[in-house]
């Protein structure tokens, strides 16, 4: 072997331990959600366009969804083909510059979304009933921290 590890040090990579996190808490989130059909992941997706929606946007762009997610706007494209081929999310061009792709949700996806809201819930409290309700604020403070710093 030309060259040693240490595997304490690797045994203690934050990365390594998000992504285990990440994996253990999607999980619980998409064993809640099964009954709706939808992924963790769709999920957040169809509350992000939910949410813009609700605002002047009405649909978002597929670079400012990507960057909000925190995603390659290729993965949020892949991620996006089974919402738009159910009907949950519609895939066109931006009002403001027909250059621009943008996607917005349905009435379906309204309706999908409203139906998966309860399951969420459900997993929400799991966690917060896992691990308490203070830490998992703190849990919560520290992730937006740790994404602010790591975007700036």
């Amino acid at each position: 072997m030309g060259f040693a590890i240490d595997i304490r040090e690797v045994s203690g990579c934050i990365c390594r331990r998000a992504r285990r996190t990440t994996r253990q808490l999607t999980q619980v989130y998409d064993k809640a959600l099964e009954p709706s059909g939808l992924t963790a992941n769709q999920f957040d997706l169809l509350t992000n366009l939910f949410g813009a929606a609700l605002t002047d946007e009405k649909s978002l762009a597929i670079g400012v969804l990507a960057t909000r997610l925190g995603m390659h706007p290729t993965t949020l494209t892949r991620d996006l083909r089974p919402l738009i081929a159910k009907g949950f999310v519609t895939d066109g061009r931006d009002p403001r510059d027909g250059r621009i792709r943008a996607v917005r949700i349905t009435g379906r996806g309204r309706d999908k979304l409203r139906k998966a809201v309860p399951l969420w819930r459900n997993a929400q409290r799991k966690i917060e009933g896992t691990l308490g309700v203070e830490a998992s604020r703190a849990l919560s403070a520290l992730l937006d921290l740790t994404s602010t710093k790591l975007t700036a």
